[in-house]
C-alpha cells in the first residue's frame, strides 16, 4: 500500500452469537461453522483480496484498491451470502461487519484495523448482522 499509494480497506467480521452455536451444538459443530464461514468469504471475495481468520469468529478481509463504497458492497454481500447458508445443524448464521479504510498516510498499518475492529463493535452495538462503514460514508 506504501508502495503502490493506493487506499486499501479492511474489513473485520465477526459471526453473531457464535458461543450460542458452541453452547448449544458443540465445539464440533462450531468448527464446522466456522469453515462454512471461511468457505463462504473466500468463495465470495475477488482473487486479489486477502482473508484470514483473525481469532476466534473473527475474520479480517483486505480489499486492496477499494474504495469505500465499492468496499461496501462486498462487505454487504459478504454479509448476505453467510446468512443466506444456513449450517445443517447451527441454522442460520449472520456476521457482523466493521469496514474502515487505509492509506499511505496513516501511522501505521494498524490504525486502519483498530478502526474496523471499532466499526464491528457499532455493528454488534445496533442490532448485529449488518455492516458499518467508516463514519458513516455510504
Amino acid at each position: 500500500m506504501k508502495r503502490s499509494k493506493t487506499r486499501n480497506t479492511v474489513l473485520m467480521m465477526d459471526i453473531d452469537f457464535f458461543k450460542r452455536v458452541n453452547d448449544t451444538h458443540g465445539h464440533a459443530v462450531g468448527d464446522q461453522v466456522l469453515k462454512r464461514v471461511a468457505q463462504t468469504i473466500q468463495a465470495t471475495v475477488r482473487e486479489s483480496d486477502f482473508c484470514a481468520r483473525f481469532g476466534g469468529e473473527e475474520f479480517l478481509v483486505l480489499l486492496p484498491a477499494t474504495e469505500t463504497h465499492a468496499a461496501y458492497q462486498v462487505a454487504e454481500k459478504l454479509r448476505q451470502a453467510i446468512e443466506s447458508a444456513p449450517d445443517p445443524i447451527a441454522g442460520r448464521i449472520t456476521v457482523s461487519i466493521g469496514l474502515a479504510m487505509a492509506d499511505a498516510e496513516q501511522a501505521n498499518e494498524d490504525v486502519a484495523v483498530r478502526e474496523a475492529d471499532d466499526n464491528l463493535y457499532k455493528a454488534k452495538e445496533t442490532g448485529r448482522n449488518k455492516v458499518v462503514p467508516q463514519l458513516a460514508i455510504v
